[in-house]
């Protein structure tokens, strides 16, 4: 490690173990009230922090999903950032163009014992720490804008977090969990409690494996988010008419295998399994990816994280990506005129 991972309650300070499951969720979109749900049905102490109009909506009426068999509604501890220093794991569920802004304030908040996991889309600002190459302890600009996120947390504090969930959020602010909700978890640096976490998570219904390799698994993911998301968004289709429409599967197979190419360049191999990929889509019905449900409500899709953050670090070892780059383009240029 460089010296880069300095800051409020970055250095020397050693992670407690996990006696109880004490959590803040940061953010109560979709994912977070889907988690928040989950593991305030199984008993654990679970506090929102929330803003604006969404916080508002939950001091009146609550948080409520729909998940397999459960169909949910209580009323959230609301929190402030104030209280997060008595929480163990603070749980970020925002978009990761939130977190320039959020992720000084929490690092302020929190106990220097206090574990964050972020359970965001893409390539996160963290992925560089301890790292070799090329990405040795460098931030990415497309989601750290001057590198003032890389400093803020020890790696030995972090948990990396995939998410894999079909979850949509209702404009009556009701959360929809199609199929189960899976995580997979692993150390960004030192040895955090993870197989401690993840049995409560797992009490909790939610799935989870712990990862030896939590960067591999996040290329994993990014090839699907990258091929599918992006693709999405531009042409408005749902996973199902992605899969059935020839075009749209030549598209979402180059860009697959343009990232897996990039991944292998730097040092983490992934089969991108692209029949499986088309497979899934195939069989998804008509669910919307995340990026394809902001479009719709006039939100900023999450390029910076799927898009832009990948093609970063291609410029940065010469690797080629014409398709994603070009796709990811005219989705910019989609949103500017819209």
């Amino acid at each position: 490690m460089s010296g880069s991972a300095q800051g409020t309650g970055a250095i020397g300070a050693s992670v407690a173990p996990v006696r109880r499951l004490n959590v803040c969720v940061v953010g109560a979109g979709a994912i977070g009230t889907a988690l928040a749900g989950r593991l305030h049905a199984a008993g654990n102490d679970v506090a929102v922090l929330a803003r604006g109009a969404r916080r508002d909506f939950i001091a009146s009426h609550g948080l409520s999903l729909t998940d397999d068999r459960l169909d949910l509604s209580f009323r959230p501890a609301l929190a402030e950032l104030g209280e997060l220093a008595g929480h163990d794991l603070v749980i970020v569920a925002v978009k990761a163009g939130a977190l320039p802004a959020l992720l000084p304030q929490l690092a302020a908040a929190m106990r220097p014992d206090a574990l964050l996991m972020p359970a965001i889309n893409g390539l996160p600002w963290w992925y560089g720490l301890g790292e070799d190459g090329p990405l040795a302890d460098r931030p990415i600009d497309a989601v750290d804008p001057g590198g003032a996120l890389l400093p803020l947390f020890a790696p030995q504090r972090l948990i990396g977090c995939v998410v894999y969930s079909r979850v949509t959020m209702l404009g009556s602010g009701h959360v929809i969990v199609s199929g189960r909700q899976d995580l997979q978890i692993g150390a960004v640096g030192g040895a955090p409690p993870l197989a401690q976490i993840a049995a409560r998570f797992t009490a909790a219904g939610i799935a989870v494996s712990v990862e030896p390799d939590i960067r591999r698994a996040m290329w994993r993911k990014l090839i699907r988010n990258a091929a599918t998301n992006v693709v999405s968004a531009l042409t408005g289709a749902t996973l199902e008419q992605m899969g059935r429409d020839d075009g749209a599967v030549r598209v979402i197979t180059e860009i697959a295998l343009e990232v897996s190419g990039l991944a292998a360049r730097l040092g983490r191999t992934v089969d991108p399994q692209v029949e499986e990929l088309i497979a899934v889509l195939r069989t998804a019905g008509p669910f919307a990816t995340s990026m394809l449900q902001d479009v719709r409500n006039g939100r900023e899709p999450e390029l910076g994280a799927i898009a832009q953050a990948p093609l970063e670090l291609a410029d940065r070892i010469g690797h080629p990506m014409p398709t994603l780059r070009s796709v990811a383009a005219l989705l910019e240029l989609a949103v500017r005129v819209r």
